[in-house]
């Protein structure tokens, strides 16, 4: 096994020269097995240092003496040595997740702390054949997509699998033949953890039927592992050609989504989703094929909530947040004359008199002052508001400008409307009435500028 594992960190380059590896030791026999064989090659083919982690979940009556079992064990091969003791258990229920993942996450936390006070040092965990061989029937079960299938990688930086190829049977025979003791935690037979399910009844069963069943689902994930190398420098190509970013957002072109063979589309809406939440975890297959199948449909705007992750069509993009985007708190003030007046989201209104005219735009307005009367209201877009528009007889709906001008929902909720006499003059962005124009006769000119543009959402 040292000879196999020694080929492991070369051919998959796990381990940087002369660095520190921090060891994350439970006490069970996987991470003794890891440890042993660590320090073997470290003192017999490589050189590398190591340090040992162990974290006490505080969940059973005897976590603590697991946790002297390490530190002794640490103290007789002379390896330093970092543990301590977090109540995973309060965790789990202050952040409303399960044991199971408030105990990886604090787990990873602290092995991540232990390795940057070791000069960012990798992190070896004792993953092995069949845990992999778990965790694929496990995200299977789930209903993962095809890339999920690739489950644990040799090399997560800062995290390493050295382990990975080697069995359970072949961990424990190891220990026993060179008389290592271990420690077994008897949670690891508690039924209420689903891992524990796949371990003591599904995958014996399947081992039933084929006994290397679980080497060739370790074998599958490593197929996998490889197609997906390939899939990311396509992925990448495609983002870097195709999609845009803003504060907190990614946007995916529809039509160019729209022509993408499904394998690829699948693949580019599960990395949105990645994008923005920084992992998968809680995103099924049928939260992507629900994404896919809304580039479907002929409505120009829906929206999807998903855990961690908001998703929406807003006309001719795919937007991806952690969340919706936020309309800050309605407008409404009164202009009583010039000056500058400031908008709760952050935005001026600047209201001035001038005697020669400018070019108008969307953000910025002008009117016969002499025609146009203060006072002024600033106020929300309500439903119902018309605009005068040039070239018809009466008033237009501004939601149809808005429809016309592809503004999204979250642009509409945050519209502001500046109206004089009770009527709309002006929707900063959108259009201006054609009431008040400045012309050859007009002395006094009323100017109305908004800055910065508002949010474009």
């Amino acid at each position: 096994m040292i000879e196999q594992v020694a080929n492991t960190i070369k051919e998959h380059h796990l381990i940087p020269c002369h660095s520190a590896v921090v060891v994350a030791v439970s006490g069970g026999a996987d991470s003794v097995c890891l440890l042993h064989v660590l320090k073997t090659i470290s003192e017999t083919i490589e050189t590398f240092g190591l340090v040992v982690a162990h974290l006490d979940h505080s969940l059973r009556s005897s976590s603590a003496q697991d946790a002297d079992f390490v530190a002794t064990l640490c103290r007789q091969w002379g390896i330093p040595y970092v543990g301590t003791r977090l109540d995973v258990a309060a965790l789990a229920r202050d952040a409303g997740i399960g044991l199971e993942e408030a105990g990886r996450d604090a787990r990873r936390c602290f092995l991540q702390h232990v390795a940057s006070g070791h000069g960012g040092a990798v992190v070896a965990l004792a993953h092995h054949l069949d845990d992999q061989a778990e965790t694929v029937l496990m995200r299977a079960a789930r209903g993962c997509g095809v890339s999920g299938l690739a489950a644990m990688r040799w090399k997560n930086d800062p995290f390493i699998r050295p382990l990975l190829g080697v069995g359970r049977q072949e961990i424990e025979q190891y220990l026993l033949t060179r008389q290592i003791a271990w420690v077994d935690d008897e949670s690891n037979r508690e039924l209420r953890f689903q891992r524990n399910r796949i371990r003591h009844r599904v995958l014996p069963q399947l081992q039933i039927f084929n006994t290397q069943a679980a080497s060739h689902l370790a074998e599958l994930a490593e197929r996998v592992a490889l197609e997906e190398s390939y899939w990311q420098a396509v992925l990448q190509n495609w983002f870097e050609t195709h999609v845009k970013h803003d504060a907190g957002g990614v946007y995916l072109p529809i039509a160019e989504l729209q022509a993408c063979h499904p394998a690829l589309r699948d693949r580019l809406l599960r990395d949105g989703l990645r994008s923005v939440r920084g992992d998968l975890r809680a995103i099924e297959a049928s939260h992507v094929q629900m994404i896919a199948d809304g580039l479907s449909l002929a409505r120009p705007q829906w929206q999807l909530d998903l855990p961690r992750a908001w998703v929406a069509r807003r006309y001719e993009w795919l937007v991806f947040r952690q969340a919706a985007p936020f309309c800050p708190e309605p407008v409404c003030f009164v202009v009583g004359g010039p000056g500058s007046y400031r908008l709760t989201d952050g935005c001026t209104l600047l209201v001035e008199e001038r005697t020669s005219a400018s070019a108008e735009t969307p953000w910025q307005v002008e009117f016969d002052a002499d025609r146009l009367s203060f006072p002024l209201s600033v106020r929300p877009f309500v439903a119902g508001d018309r605009l005068a528009v040039s070239g018809m007889t009466g008033r237009k709906k501004v939601k149809e400008l808005f429809v016309e001008q592809r503004w999204s929902h979250e642009r509409r909720r945050c519209a502001v409307v500046v109206e004089a006499a009770g009527q709309p003059v002006w929707v900063p962005g959108l259009r201006r009435s054609c009431q008040y124009p400045v012309n050859a006769e007009t002395q006094r000119i009323l100017r109305l500028k908004l800055s910065p543009e508002k949010n474009k959402i």
